[in-house]
């Protein structure tokens, strides 16, 4: 059995090596590559790591372990994966033949702007994306190169997600907790992000629409939030159920859009996000899509799993059973 582990820096190599078992080549790598799938990955990270693993795994027949070792684990905890422990009894369970793999969906998102990139960005993502398997190094570099950069702008152009993503107070919030030092984030540090965020952050003008049958978008809402976030899992920021009713398999995503509240209000009832019963407030307009564009007065950053994906304008969609993963059984 092939196994990829796409490792996170920063994750100890005593955690990856307690995956290692007798018939499992366990080779580390930088990112998966599309041609040459292995039998098995795992992710040794958090949210942001799972993000970038999906896109080539979508769609794909691979199964996914998330092992949590990062600042933020809410896919993993939404799978049943809460400790490496619980990682590693699924994996023996894997091993031994036990049917634990589940089929779950993922969200989508497209940008409906040309998506301007740095010069040098392609160049230094090649850089990163070193093959996981010696065997490619075999191809020419000019075909290994267009490879490259065909895969690159297949991924640019559509973005898989696997938690929460949005626009607004939340992506501000993930843009400043993203420099924080990890311990930190990993520790109340997205918190302290939206508190300080809340601070100087002006509400926006957005606008939903949903598809009407016959190829238009018809506006659902549309008015100054606070945020505008979109789910397919129940939370991030390490417990923050902003789509608290979201499921993993139930072929739609939440939509959680904040209309504007003045600030003291906010902080007032801050708290509820943690239990989702900011769901039940009048300010909050709750509802399920399985597609839906997002527009804004003024291009706001969209983030999605703690990662930045691009600027509004958007449409999002559910893409169902796309992603299986390894979970532990009881």
């Amino acid at each position: 059995m092939r196994a990829a582990a796409i490792v996170h820096p920063k994750t100890k190599d005593s955690t990856v090596r307690q995956f290692e078992a007798a018939g499992v080549n366990l080779f580390r790598g930088n990112a998966i590559e599309p041609p040459d799938f292995p039998d098995v990955a795992l992710a040794f990270g958090g949210d942001g790591s799972v993000h970038r693993i999906v896109q080539p795994l979508a769609g794909s027949q691979t199964p996914l372990l998330c092992v949590p070792t990062g600042s933020g684990n809410d896919f993993a905890d939404a799978v049943g994966i809460r400790s490496v422990r619980d990682a590693l009894r699924a994996w023996r369970q894997f091993l031994d033949g036990a049917n634990n793999v589940r089929t779950v969906d993922l969200g989508v998102i497209l940008p409906l702007t040309p998506v301007e990139h740095h010069p040098d960005e392609f160049e230094d993502w090649q850089q990163d994306l070193r093959p996981v398997n010696p065997r490619s190094q075999m191809l020419g570099g000019q075909i290994m190169k267009a490879h490259l950069r065909h895969t690159w702008e297949s991924a640019r152009l559509e973005n898989y997600f696997c938690c929460i993503g949005g626009a607004g107070l939340d992506a501000e919030t993930n843009r400043r907790a993203n420099s924080m030092p990890g311990w930190l984030r990993a520790n109340g540090g997205y918190v302290i992000s939206a508190l300080l965020t809340l601070a100087e952050y002006k509400s926006a003008p957005m606008r939903v629409s949903l598809p009407d049958g016959n190829g238009d978008f018809r506006t659902r809402v549309s008015e100054p939030a606070l945020l505008v976030a979109f789910g397919n899992a129940p939370a991030y920021g390490n417990g923050m159920k902003m789509t608290a009713r979201a499921r993993l398999n139930d072929g739609a995503l939440d939509i959680c859009f904040v209309r504007a509240i003045p600030k003291l209000k906010v902080l007032r009832f801050f708290h509820t996000v943690f239990s989702g019963s900011h769901i039940g407030m009048m300010e909050v307009e709750y509802f399920t899509a399985r597609h839906f564009r997002l527009e804004s007065e003024s291009p706001l950053a969209v983030y999605a799993d703690g990662e930045y994906v691009c600027h509004t304008p958007i449409e999002v969609r559910v893409e169902p059973r796309s992603l299986k993963v390894i979970v532990p059984l009881p």
